[in-house]
């Protein structure tokens, strides 16, 4: 068989050890937790995607049933009534019409959003109030609401472009400087530590570089939403400022450009770079991510450089993958989840290579997708060698951010060698 063919058989059956919810959890708790990242409405998107429309109901199923009793959460993308919101708009995406759920949902999650942007409007930069990772990210914070309440299919309602608006306002005043102690930082320089995201000072604090958690995050939905003719006024200014830092910080290596995952204050008080190489070239917090960011913005405004930064800097972080990987060298993908595997740089990089055409990507895809089928496991029981530990945490084994539904979904993506029906890549920010 094709890499192609097999990739597909590998994620039908993928699909099929993820299809009766009972089964699943009954391997591992967390099936029937109401979020993205490791529950019901994650899994949910992998059975929507594919067209398995009953099996995905009854994903969609436990997960209403759930969002019945659970406690209130915070507003956020991966976890409680956003997380179901997204999945029942991919739902209703899917049957070709509007599902009352969804409706009800949209309404609640617009609530949460106008609290978290009004919240974030009334801090004062200028005043040395730092933001929290937690209120503008992918995960947890506005970048991630703002890339549901951009999709305006297959239904729309009034106080959705309301919502929309707040959230590129929130994230337009994040590029206004930090004022401490007399010294200018980025607005999104945050007083908590680069590992765990613990409280700190502004001074022992650092600015975020990662898609997941950082600047990026926020650069990659203005662009978008600068494209679907979503804009307020300030966002291009805003979209300069972020890309503009992204290339000031970008650093060279052997291979090309490259970012860090963080960047904190030297010892004469200026940033700089908290890492002397790249690190994994993952979606989360590696070059690709950050340079699919840029990759948008150029697109979205016009920029050439940017653009060319970006296919340079995923050139080169394809080259590192191959080397490391050939090597067994620290710094390697092992996993192969969306958040840190290989199955993120897969998607991300056919997001890349279909939208550029640029050769050296789209001759990558097969070599990626190989990577993931190795670590193909008949004897464990979602079908994948389990994600390994990292920095003392156990990745999900099912679930859609590092487990094998997100995996199956990133292989489908590569088999079929089309964008994603449902769109379920915007959780990840990638389209």
């Amino acid at each position: 068989m094709t890499v192609r063919q097999r990739a597909a058989a590998l994620s039908a059956e993928l699909a099929q050890r993820l299809a009766e919810p009972s089964q699943v959890a009954g391997e591992r708790g967390p099936a029937l937790d109401l979020t993205l990242s490791d529950g019901a409405p994650g899994i949910a998107l992998l059975h929507l995607e594919r067209g398995a429309l009953r099996t995905a109901h009854r994903w969609l199923g436990e997960a209403v049933a759930l969002a019945r009793t659970a406690p209130a959460e915070a507003p956020r993308l991966y976890e409680g009534v956003p997380a179901l919101s997204f999945a029942l708009t991919r739902a209703a995406l899917a049957a070709g019409r509007p599902l009352r759920a969804a409706e009800h949902l949209a309404g609640q999650v617009r609530d949460f959003t106008h609290g978290l942007a009004r919240w974030e409007r009334q801090r004062r930069p200028q005043d040395g109030a730092c933001v929290t990772i937690g209120t503008y990210d992918v995960i947890s914070g506005l970048a991630g609401l703002g890339a549901h309440l951009l999709d305006a299919h297959p239904l729309d309602s009034p106080g959705r472009s309301e919502a929309l608006s707040e959230v590129l306002t929130a994230l337009t005043g994040l590029t206004v400087p930090l004022r401490v102690d007399g010294r200018s930082l980025p607005g999104w320089w945050t007083a908590q530590l680069q590992e765990g995201l613990a409280p700190a000072t502004a001074e022992t604090g650092h600015a975020n570089v990662g898609l997941a958690h950082g600047a990026p995050g926020p650069l990659a939905l203005l662009a978008l939403a600068r494209e679907a003719g979503a804009t307020v006024p300030g966002q291009d200014t805003a979209v300069r400022v972020l890309a503009g830092w992204l290339m000031d910080i970008r650093q060279q290596g052997d291979d090309g450009p490259w970012w860090p995952r963080t960047v904190v204050l030297g010892p004469d008080g200026g940033t700089v770079a908290n890492e002397a190489a790249p690190g994994r070239p993952s979606w989360c917090y590696g070059t690709p991510g950050i340079a699919r960011a840029l990759y948008l913005a150029g697109r979205a405004l016009d920029v050439p450089e940017w653009r060319d930064t970006a296919v340079a800097a995923w050139r080169a972080a394809l080259a590192g993958a191959r080397r490391a990987h050939a090597e067994q060298a620290a710094g390697r993908l092992t996993d192969a989840g969306l958040c840190h595997g290989w199955s993120g740089l897969l998607q991300a990089t056919w997001r890349m290579a279909h939208d550029t055409g640029d050769p050296v990507l789209r001759a990558g895809l097969p070599w990626l997708a190989e990577r993931v089928l190795e670590l193909a496991d008949p004897g464990a029981p979602f079908g994948l060698t389990p994600p390994l530990v990292h920095d003392g945490l156990t990745s999900d084994p099912a679930g859609f951010l590092t487990g094998a539904a997100g995996a199956a979904l990133a292989l489908h993506t590569f088999a079929t060698d089309s964008a994603p029906a449902t769109g379920w890549d915007r959780a990840l920010l990638l389209a």
